[in-house]
């Protein structure tokens, strides 16, 4: 049998604080589909960086791959407007 899950600490940098300050702050609806897609593809791109630099290349790839989607998002919806 596995073990539950460890809960994880938010560690987030003061930049990242702000940006989540003014997203609760901002319109309930959320954020939208492109405005999700841009900020995913500069997270994930951190954290590659910060998984090649350790050593953890599956995880690294993993990343990229999810950075790629989204950025494919983002252009498909640039070519829309």
């Amino acid at each position: 049998m596995s073990k539950a899950p460890r809960r994880v600490l938010s560690a987030l940098s003061p930049n990242d604080q702000e940006v989540a300050d003014q997203a609760s702050n901002s319109d309930k609806k959320g954020m939208s589909a492109t405005e999700a897609a841009q900020y995913i593809a500069e997270f994930t791109a951190e954290l590659s960086y910060l998984a090649r630099q350790t050593r953890l290349d599956l995880l690294a790839y993993l990343l990229d791959m999810a950075r790629l989607e989204a950025a494919r998002v983002l252009q498909a919806k640039q070519r829309k407007r």
